[in-house]
Parts: structure tokens; C-alpha cells; sequence
């Protein structure tokens, strides 16, 4: 019998470990084959039920390679839906976050390239950085740091124009205060590098935000280095 999406639905929410990593491959095949899953797109009650079981249970799994099939089954989805599966980034998005501060390299650089293929293919970036400022603030440091780098990531792919930098950059200056030395350097990298892609209206930005002097002092003697270095890219964006 083929499955359906009642029968899907019902390998997702169910708890058992080793009998995830065997529906996980016939899951991810049911979602990519467009005959078998006529379904997904037309039943939003069981799409909303599965996204959420997925996203609670398998991508924050304590088990990684549970998180990992779970990423799997996401990235499918996003593939499948496209833009109809904008609807379900904020379910996701916390336990992303969650992941880019995992323990294992493995599963931080999944979430990383989920996030960035969310952005590709499902919503804008813009949309996607609205609903992970938060991440700035999260309770593990680690997560903290990669949002950072996730933010580089981004501009780094999809350049600055798509970015409204303005609403960002408060929540990174936050971060040159952390306790954690990482999510400091991560923040001060993070400036660097929208300074590269935006110039010089970052550094009169950053003026305004009523930071210490000295640590201005050291945030300019930085960009003036990649000013000096020639490594500028000054795509169009806002500061």
C-alpha cells in the first residue's frame, strides 16, 4: 500500500529511536516524490502537525543522529514547498537556533546550511533574520557565537541588499559586552564584515549607538585594516 499522509504523519510523531532511522528514508522519499505526496500541500492541519513534531522532537533530539535525520526531513521539505513552506519557519527556527550551538560540528554546519537554504528557497533572509534576532540572546554562548557566524554566512552568500542591517546591529552591539570572550570576537567579526559589504555609514551608524569610546576605538581600528587590506565588497545595503 502506498503511504499517505495520515500514515506519514504517524512516523513522525512517533517516539521510538530505532524505528525513526528506519521511516526516515521513506519519509524524505515520500515528501520528494510529487505522485506519492499529492497530499502534503492540499492537508495544512497534518503539514503544521508533522513540522512540529519535527521540529520538537527529532531536529532537538538529544540523540544528533536523530537531529540530523530530523534536518534531513526538513531540508525536504523546503525543497518540496518552496515558498508554501514559509508558513512553517517559525516553528522551526527555534530548535535551528537551538542546533547552530550543538556540541558537534556536524550538526551546527546542518543547521547552518538549512538556515541558509530556508533563505533561498522559502522566505527572503530579511524575513528569516526578523524571526532570529533572538539568537542574539540566547541562554548557551556557543548559540550566541553562531548566530554571528550565521550572520556572516548570510551576508556572505546573499550580500547586504537584502538585509535590513539597521535592525541588526543593536542586537550585535549587545554582544561586544558578553561575558564569553568567542561571543565578543564573534560580534566584533560580524561588524568587520558588514563594514566590508556596506562601509563607511556603518562606522557613522556604530557612532550613535552610544558605545564606550574605547571600545569604538578599537572597532574602527578594525575596519580601517580591511579598509587597508583592499578587501572591501561594498555591495548595496543598509547600515
Amino acid at each position: 500500500m502506498e503511504p499517505n499522509m495520515e500514515y506519514i504523519v504517524a512516523q513522525v510523531t512517533q517516539k521510538e529511536v530505532g524505528r525513526r532511522f528506519q521511516v526516515g528514508p521513506e519519509i524524505i522519499d515520500y515528501i520528494l516524490d510529487r505522485q506519492k505526496s499529492h497530499d502534503l500541500e492540499h492537508d495544512q492541519s497534518m503539514l503544521d502537525r508533522m513540522v512540529d513534531s519535527l521540529a520538537t522532537s527529532w531536529v532537538n533530539a538529544s540523540n544528533f543522529k536523530v537531529a540530523l535525520l530530523g534536518m534531513d526531513i526538513v531540508s525536504a521539505l523546503v525543497t518540496r514547498l518552496q515558498e508554501r513552506f514559509k508558513t512553517q519557519i517559525g516553528t522551526v527556527l527555534p530548535s535551528l537556533i537551538d542546533r547552530l550551538g550543538d556540541t558537534k560540528d556536524q550538526v551546527r554546519d546542518q543547521a547552518l546550511s538549512l538556515l541558509l537554504k530556508i533563505m533561498d528557497q522559502a522566505a527572503n533572509p530579511q524575513y528569516v533574520w526578523d524571526r532570529m534576532l533572538a539568537g542574539f540572546r540566547h541562554k548557551n554562548n556557543r548559540t550566541r557565537e553562531a548566530v554571528c557566524f550565521c550572520l556572516i554566512s548570510t551576508l556572505n552568500v546573499y550580500g547586504a541588499h537584502g538585509l535590513t542591517l539597521s535592525k541588526i546591529v543593536p542586537h550585535i552591539c549587545h554582544l561586544l559586552g558578553d561575558p564569553t570572550s568567542q561571543v565578543r570576537d564573534g560580534a566584533m567579526n560580524c561588524l568587520v564584515e558588514i563594514y566590508r559589504h556596506v562601509g563607511e555609514r556603518v562606522r557613522m551608524d556604530l557612532g550613535k549607538k552610544g558605545l564606550p569610546q574605547s571600545r569604538l576605538n578599537v572597532i574602527f581600528s578594525r575596519f580601517d585594516e580591511v579598509q587597508r587590506s583592499g578587501n572591501m565588497i561594498l555591495s548595496s545595503g543598509e547600515s
